[in-house]
This record gives C-alpha cells, structure tokens and sequence, in this order.
C-alpha cells in the first residue's frame, strides 16, 4: 500500500464539496447506481446533525470517504430497515459506518480498508463504541456477506434486502461487529489469525490508549 494517503474529517466548505463530488463519481458516474445524487440527499444526509465523514486524500485530491453516524436519540440510519434494540439493551456503545467510498482509479491501493481501519480507531477512541452497524451490499453469488466483513467479525442481523434508493444493484445486508469479542478472537489467534482481523485489531490495545487526531469531535457533532 501506498504510504502518501493522509485522512481527515471534512470540517469545512471544500472538504463537504469533496465528499459530494465523491459521491457524483462513484454513486453515479462510475457505478451507476443513481441518476443524480440529490435524489436521495432526504435520506443519505438526514443524520448530518450527528454524523460526519472521513476523508482520504493523496495529495490534495480527494480520493475515498466514509460516514461515521454516532447513536443518539435520533437513531442509526440502520434502523429503517432493521431492529437493533437488543444491541442497545446489552449495553452496547454504537455506532454506525457507511457511505464508504473510493474512486475507480485507486481501489488497487486497498484505500477502502485503510478508510475503514480509520473509522475503527477513530471510533474507539472517541466513542468507546462496542459495535459497528454497516449496511452492506452482499456477495451476488451466494447471498452472504462479503469476505471482507466476515473476516474482520461482521455478523447478519438484518436482510437480505432490497435498498430501493439504488438501481441495478445487489440486495443489501445490515450487519454488526462485536468490538471486543474480535479483539478477544484476535488474541487467541495470534499469528494464526486472518490478516484482516489482524490489520484491524492487533494492535488495539495501543490505539485505545493513545489519544486520537480526531480527538477534538465531541460526540454528537455534525460535519459542517
């Protein structure tokens, strides 16, 4: 991977702009999933007021984002389809990621993965969450989560689903990862572990500790 990728949270005018352009690339110029990103702006941004992304960047270019919504008295954009409240009843701090994207011409460069491990950290030392939700696109051939998620400890607890927000695309699967039960499950494995559980939470016991470049977003703030 590539180390001149540097990430931040869009605080200003431009860093917003570079998020929608993101969102004009992927959504609807490569993937064709959207005809135009205002229409679905009611529903991709109702949670502003709590939510806010991280960016990735090579360079000065904006090259990859993702959404971290903090639970609150709102909820989690999850709960339109699916039921959580067993996840908040055993105590779970919440919280959930989405809207994770990458321009076609970088996703060699694992930048998806990094922006992910970004929200990760981020999350823990900011929220002390316990569990990230995702709404995920499922795999087309066998109707079960990617890989990718399985690896790193995400587990079904809604769908498979039609989003209808998009066109032509695969049914839609929401799922939750148990923080410190992959942190335990990486330990007991130790080197014999996935590589992806380990990129992820071998070292969590250092990034818990250590204080965040985030460190300065309360809870709860949006990305304005």
């Amino acid at each position: 991977m590539a180390d001149d990728i540097t990430f931040r949270r869009a605080r200003t005018p431009a860093e917003d702009a570079d998020v929608l352009r993101l969102r004009e690339a992927v959504y609807v110029q490569d993937q064709e999933r959207l005809t135009d990103t205002a229409q679905t702006a009611e529903t991709f941004d109702k949670f502003d007021a709590q939510a806010y992304y991280l960016l990735a960047y090579a360079g000065t270019e904006a090259i990859g984002t993702i959404k971290i919504v903090p639970d609150s008295s709102a909820g989690l954009p999850c709960e339109d389809v699916a039921d959580i409240g067993g996840l908040r009843s055993a105590g779970h701090r919440l919280v959930e990621f989405g809207h994770l994207m990458t321009l076609p011409g970088v996703r060699n460069r694992k930048v998806g993965m990094r922006l992910m491990r970004e929200a990760l950290v981020h999350s823990v030392q900011v929220h002390q969450v316990t569990c990230i939700l995702g709404d995920f696109f499922i795999d087309d051939l066998d109707g079960k989560l990617r890989d990718f998620y399985t690896d790193i400890g995400f587990v079904p607890v809604h769908g498979p689903y039609l989003d209808p927000r998009f066109t032509g695309t695969p049914l839609s699967m929401v799922a939750a990862l148990d923080v410190p039960k992959s942190v335990r499950l990486c330990k007991e494995l130790g080197a014999d572990g996935n590589k992806l559980l380990r990129y992820f939470f071998q070292d969590f016991d250092a990034y818990a500790r250590g204080s965040s470049e985030y460190a300065d977003i309360p809870a709860g703030t949006g990305r304005g």
